[in-house]
């Protein structure tokens, strides 16, 4: 009798048990599948996001370079043809051993631009870098330096008469005429005889003036194709266009000097080396629809806009 008993309680124990745990699985199951699912999605998005991480590794570095190299207030499309000459120019110097792009910190850009300004402009930034993930140039199926300037003198220079053209085979001459809307396309000074004459022997000690004609001083004895100076003839001695601009700190190297009323007049036009993307005519591209890609094809020779990690260029 007692053992049919226990017998009977223990069969309803093992009952209750399996009740008991089949009501917490069916409590549980919506959460374990959750669980599972959110955890594969999770992994997925952890995967892909690794996957991107690799497109750019050096985002901040290059939002930052970007944030150094142009205007901020310049249109979207302009930003992003400079991104990617920023990342062309960082993959180049890792690839060669040599000096990265300068670039700013977060502290000095919103020291400079105010905390409101800062926030709208790094993310403007950060899309800029983003939306080109990745992208670079090469020409001939490698990397290649880009150099850019503000404003070129109506069109950008060709490197052949350097003797440099094999290393930068993509930079070529084509017109700017953007640029002729810049404050800074054209500047003009003057100075006096004698101070042209001091600046002048500051920077060339040995030079000797023997008449006060300025032609007879100083002449412009050749220029490129895109009409900035490459040699200068000084009393006795040769100097480059690039010695005489850094001696009166002009803007380019495509000036002209000329005596007016007694004094010297030295035009310049441009802002910078003129080779390159002009950053301004770019802008106003920009402005007028061109893309990114278009803006970079027109400005440099035989380019292809390569992806990291992806072997097809955009055409």
């Amino acid at each position: 009798m007692f053992f049919l008993i226990g017998a009977y309680y223990d069969n309803m124990i093992e009952r209750i048990k399996t009740l008991l745990s089949l009501i917490i699985i069916i409590i549980c199951l919506p959460y374990l599948v959750t669980f599972v699912v959110q955890g594969d999605f999770l992994g997925d998005m952890q995967d892909e996001e690794t996957e991107e991480d690799k497109v750019d590794e050096n985002t901040d570095e290059l939002v930052l370079m970007l944030a150094n190299e142009m205007p901020l207030t310049y249109e979207k499309e302009a930003l992003k043809a400079q991104a990617v000459i920023a990342r062309t120019n960082f993959f180049y110097a890792k690839e060669h051993d040599v000096a990265e792009p300068e670039h700013t910190t977060r502290e000095k850009l919103r020291e400079k631009l105010g905390g409101r300004d800062f926030q709208k402009y790094y993310e403007q930034l950060i899309s800029c870098v983003e939306e080109t993930a990745g992208e670079y140039v090469t020409c001939d199926e490698k990397v290649v330096q880009l150099p850019y300037h503000f404003v070129s003198a109506g069109k950008t220079r060709e490197l052949a008469k350097t003797g440099k053209k094999k290393a930068l085979p993509c930079l070529k001459t084509v017109p700017s005429v953007f640029d002729f809307r810049s404050e800074q396309f054209l500047n003009i000074g003057f100075l006096s005889k004698k101070q042209f004459r001091n600046k002048l022997r500051s920077a060339y000690p040995d030079l000797e003036f023997p008449e006060d004609d300025v032609e007879k001083m100083v002449s412009a004895i050749e220029r490129d194709s895109a009409s900035y100076v490459l040699t200068m003839q000084l009393p006795g001695q040769k100097i480059t266009g690039e010695d005489f601009k850094e001696v009166f700190s002009l803007n380019s190297t495509c000036f002209s000097v000329k005596e007016v009323d007694g004094q010297v007049r030295i035009v310049t036009k441009g802002y910078g080396q003129g080779y390159g993307m002009s950053q301004f005519g770019a802008n106003e591209m920009a402005k007028d629809g061109s893309s990114y890609e278009q803006i970079l094809k027109y400005y440099y020779d035989g380019i292809e806009i390569q992806r990291k990690g992806n072997s097809t260029s955009k055409s």
